[in-house]
């Protein structure tokens, strides 16, 4: 049964972008005299140059900088070294100081800097020497700047993807985000905290991964009576642990490889159980020390607590780190199961939101719950936004920002509309509102029909021009307007009257005054 499932699962992954990188074989060497003498031998082919982190003298003075180290950026085959009195680039850098010059908690490709960990100086003292020629990774993310929260029209909203890359390849141009393929190296935080989708993973997209489980889970379920717990590693360390010991696990885990397993989050977690599975264990098997796989984490719990609020067991989605294969089996076996339902059949799609809202419907139709909204934490992708009616003026500020679409004006009526389905909880209306008037509401609501149905937050009377009866503002804005400007100097009689007219009698007015008397 093993083998029938994941030959259904074996999907040929479409080719992505690749991005390229140059090397010399120019290696910065960071250590003390004693350490870097010792390892010249073991670095022949290499152009080298040192910084000494002590007094100590070198075998080779030519190779030594006596200049200050200032900072290094950059990435394999092009690492810009700045120090007191020049710039240098380097293809490869060996970073022995007590505390590493760039400090991102996974380092750029080329940049070793084992620490203590005499393993890892062994490792990269053998794999240095290798590093010479052009060498090409996947561009493993996408980016769709039309539908990113990131910033609108100079008001600063999410930033969830700059705070979670651990390689920080992305940074922020005030409008969008940008992000440096060539520093980023596919770990998938961004892709799962993304509000919006406009990150999202391009090895393999999101489409690929779901059908595949939908497939897979279909097979299983044709040829088995109970329902299978999902076990998502990766296609290294995992991928080796389990080639070693295939018999470990017991017949009802289906065995999902993915190249980073941060390239699932909870889309394929939610969909997995709508198709029927038992339970999800996520297994970091340790292929990369470098990453705390937080964000991941966090998202397992949002998972559990939005199936909790469905009267789901708890815990279906499951976290395991480590490498004993025995311990692995062991916490599958003891986790609980979800019921048995009736498995969806619908395909998967490139949609983060979408494939979110197909799965909770499904799950919500399955259970005897009868949650109508489920409460959410406040910093969840649903939601609503509720508006205090008594501080609104109808600005339309929000409106203006809103990158979604969610926060709608009433064309040619003082209106304030919303519609939920579309609100990503991002807050840039709240940061736009000069009233405070705004406050998010984060939540799930499982009407179909209301969420996706315009629905009025606030209506204003139309304030008429006194001086030819056309409508331009409400009532409320005119009177907020004159109350504060009721005592400034420059809006006295006339002036203040003013504010009472359209922009054309305004004008006519103050031409008309201008004049004096005849």
């Amino acid at each position: 049964m093993h083998n029938a499932v994941q030959q259904a699962g074996a999907v040929e992954v479409l080719p992505v972008d690749l991005v390229e990188f140059n090397s010399k074989g120019r290696l910065l060497i960071i250590a003390t005299a004693e350490q870097i003498n010792s390892m010249l031998p073991k670095l022949i082919g290499l152009t080298m140059h040192c910084i000494c982190t002590d007094d100590g003298e070198l075998i080779e003075p030519s190779l030594k900088l006596t200049d200050e180290l200032v900072n290094i950026t950059g990435w394999l085959g092009e690492f810009s070294v700045e120090l007191s009195t020049l710039e240098l680039v380097v293809d490869l850098v060996l970073d022995l100081s007590a505390t590493s010059v760039v400090q991102s908690k996974v380092l750029p490709l080329g940049y070793f800097a084992p620490g203590d960990d005499e393993q890892a100086l062994v490792e990269a003292l053998e794999q240095l020497p290798d590093l010479i020629g052009t060498f090409d990774k996947p561009r493993y993310f996408d980016y769709k700047s039309s539908i990113c929260a990131h910033s609108s029209r100079g008001v600063k909203g999410c930033q969830q993807c700059l705070d979670a890359c651990p390689a920080d390849a992305i940074s922020s141009n005030n409008e969008f985000v940008l992000v440096n393929p060539s520093l980023c190296q596919g770990c998938g935080s961004c892709v799962t905290v993304c509000p919006s989708g406009a990150m999202s993973y391009a090895l393999p997209t999101l489409d690929v991964s779901i059908n595949r489980l939908r497939v897979m889970m279909q097979t299983y379920l044709g040829l088995a009576s109970t329902a299978p717990h999902i076990l998502i590693h990766d296609l290294e360390k995992g991928q080796l642990l389990l080639d070693a010991m295939p018999e470990a696990l017991a017949a009802d885990v289906i065995l999902f490889s993915i190249e980073e397993i941060g390239a699932l989050g909870m889309p394929f977690w939610l969909n997995a159980l709508a198709y029927g599975a038992a339970g999800v264990t996520v297994w970091d098997a340790g292929s990369h020390s470098d990453h705390d796989w937080l964000e991941l984490q966090q998202e397992i719990t949002k998972t559990n607590q939005m199936l909790a609020g469905l009267e789901y067991p708890a815990q279906l989605v499951n976290w395991f780190a480590g490498s004993d294969i025995n311990q692995l089996a062991q916490s599958i076996s003891v986790t609980n199961s979800a019921p048995k339902l009736e498995p969806a059949s619908y395909a998967g799609l490139d949609d983060k939101r979408r494939m979110i809202k197909l799965a909770m419907t499904h799950l919500h139709q399955q259970t005897k719950s009868a949650v109508a909204v489920l409460d959410l934490e406040s910093n969840a992708a649903f939601g609503e936004i509720q508006i205090d009616t008594s501080a609104c003026t109808l600005c339309m500020s929000c409106v203006s920002v809103c990158p979604a679409g969610a926060v709608l004006d009433g064309v040619d009526k003082p209106q304030l509309n919303f519609i939920e389905d579309l609100c990503v909880q991002c807050g840039l209306c709240e940061q736009a509102c000069p009233e405070n008037a705004i406050e998010l509401n984060a939540r799930f609501l499982f009407d179909s029909e209301a969420v996706r149905k315009p629905r009025r937050l606030h209506e204003e009377a139309i304030f008429h021009c006194i001086g030819c009866d056309k409508g331009f503002a409400t009532q409320k804005m005119i009177d907020t307007m004159m109350d504060k400007l009721k005592g400034h100097a420059m809006f006295q009689g006339d002036a203040l009257q003013r504010l009472k007219m359209c922009e054309d009698c305004r004008v006519k007015a103050m031409f008309k005054d201008s004049q004096g008397p005849m």
